[in-house]
């Protein structure tokens, strides 16, 4: 029997989970704790966790220490923080301390990194691909933030963080408390963002389904509607719950539903949001499936060591995210489509000189998609913008530092290589040599099709020796291509001590 603990040190509070592999690959959850504490209230006063907020969560941590211990669970498990702690700016001081004092160590989670987390989940479920395959909004809502995943037609179209959470918003309703009409104020704001999303990404889509992750909604839903984690319900009967938990109080809404015991001041705030939300994104159908960034800790732990069955490909996930920015910012998919094509037969062709592996192929190809996006800002410095463009989009299922890279690649493409000395700062020596090897091969796959025009009709690559032999079947001229091929060439040989040798076939047609 195979166990697994995840920890998750939230806005609000700290969840344990434990899990069981069953004989059927699947993930069934065993336990579950949950432990109120103040983080994004630190965080949204000061930029810092108090004292008492870090003795807190290491007192927090002992007990489940002991219910670890219950379950024999000494290796097995893994503490995360969310993006609220990992906002904190003694945040590293924090770490060390719970370290120290309870002898375990806390991992921290970017926004990219935890969406992710909690995507993986929902998407392992049995009937996720059949739900995305027409249209789909994830709405994934936490303390501080909120994301939205938006596929059409089976492929990723846009994920976008908003800040958008329950205790944000509880703190604003605080905050504004002293007006007459602070609620509705809170309420355009929720609208405006939301409005913002839908005007700008949603103008052809119809929802079919919407997607809601969190807890406390999974709790409300059990509670409120009968197998209501398993099927879709109407939109028509999630709105009428939500319209008949506003008419209660907040006692009897925790009484009920059993849902933010600890909290109830986010109770009301938990309600606008779940609303504004079922306004702006009108689904037919709306799916809770009952998972949370601790089932997604447990699929990104047991997945790798092939322990649990899972169909989806995430992977491609992010391949159709990389395509939607290409389109959003107009770069020539032509030209994207044979740089693509050129650069993984390079790469495939050279992989015992480059040492790299699947995950690094998938960045080349993100890198091949994305490096001319910066040209909608600007031509002469689409690099520069390029970068500016991929670090501020998500592309769900990238960690923050992968994303780093590809975007530093991309900026690279029309410069010349800087020192490993000048980014030592944010990367380490192994992630700055995948930075050169896969900027090589963009700069001579780039090459390949300079002029944009796509003039050959076939290519094959073949290695002898120390020499990397491509071979085009060309409808045209090539000479531009020529010119261009035997600089990046000499960068080429640099890197990877492989000379590429390029031979053309006139093709007449």
């Amino acid at each position: 029997m195979k166990l697994y603990a995840s920890i998750y040190i939230g806005s609000y509070e700290i969840i344990l989970k434990v899990f069981q592999i069953t004989q059927k690959k699947r993930l069934k959850e065993l336990d579950c704790l949950r432990t109120p504490i103040d983080t994004a209230q630190d965080i949204y006063a000061s930029g810092q966790l108090k004292k008492e907020t870090v003795d807190r969560i290491c007192n927090v941590l002992e007990d489940m220490k002991r219910t670890l211990a219950l379950y024999r669970l000494t290796e097995d498990y893994q503490i995360y923080a969310g993006s609220t702690f990992t906002a904190a700016d003694n945040r590293l001081f924090a770490m060390e301390q719970i370290k120290l004092r309870t002898g375990m160590k806390v991992l921290a989670l970017s926004n990219s990194e935890h969406r992710f987390m909690s995507y993986r989940a929902v998407a392992s479920q049995d009937n996720f691909d059949a739900m995305v395959s027409e249209s789909a909004a994830i709405v994934d809502i936490g303390g501080a933030s909120l994301q939205i995943t938006l596929f059409y037609h089976g492929k990723v179209r846009t994920t976008q963080h908003i800040g958008l959470g329950t205790v944000i918003m509880s703190e604003n309703m605080k905050r504004l408390s002293y007006m007459t009409n602070h609620k509705e104020q809170i309420a355009q704001m929720m609208y405006k963002e939301l409005d913002a999303f839908v005007t700008m990404h949603m103008q052809d889509v119809k929802l079919k389904y919407l997607i809601i992750l969190g807890d406390h909604v999974s709790t409300l839903m059990e509670r409120a509607v009968d197998d209501a984690t398993r099927e879709p319900i109407r939109m028509e009967h999630y709105m009428e719950l939500l319209e008949n938990m506003r008419d209660k109080t907040l006692q009897s809404i925790i009484r009920e539903f059993d849902v933010l015991n600890d909290h109830e001041e986010l109770i009301e705030p938990f309600l606008m949001l779940h609303h504004a939300i079922a306004e702006k994104l009108p689904a037919k159908y709306v799916y809770v499936p009952g998972v949370s960034v601790n089932d997604g800790m447990a699929y990104h732990y047991f997945a790798p060591k092939h322990y649990l069955q899972v169909e989806h490909d995430f992977d491609q996930d992010i391949i159709s995210a990389a395509w939607s920015i290409a389109k959003r910012y107009g770069s020539y998919q032509p030209h994207l489509k044979a740089l693509d094509k050129i650069s993984t037969q390079i790469f495939d062709a050279t992989k015992k000189f480059h040492g790299l592996d699947k995950r690094q192929r998938l960045l080349m190809r993100l890198v091949a998609i994305l490096h001319d996006c910066g040209k909608y800002i600007s031509i002469s410095d689409a690099s520069d913008c390029s970068y500016i463009i991929i670090m501020s989009s998500e592309i769900l299922g990238l960690s923050h530092k992968e994303r780093e890279m590809v975007a530093t690649v991309v900026s690279l493409n029309r410069k010349s290589l800087e020192s490993y000395d000048s980014m030592a700062d944010r990367f380490s020596v192994d992630e700055y040599m995948t930075i050169v090897k896969l900027l090589a091969i963009l700069k001579v796959a780039n090459a390949l099709d300079r002029s944009h025009r796509q003039k050959f009709k076939n290519i094959k690559m073949a290695v002898r020796g120390n020499r990397l032999h491509i071979t085009i079947e060309a409808t045209d001229s090539i000479a531009l291509e020529k010119g261009m091929f035997e600089e990046k060439a000499d960068f080429f040989e640099s890197v990877f001590s492989i000379r590429p040798i390029l031979r053309e076939l006139r093709v007449f047609e």
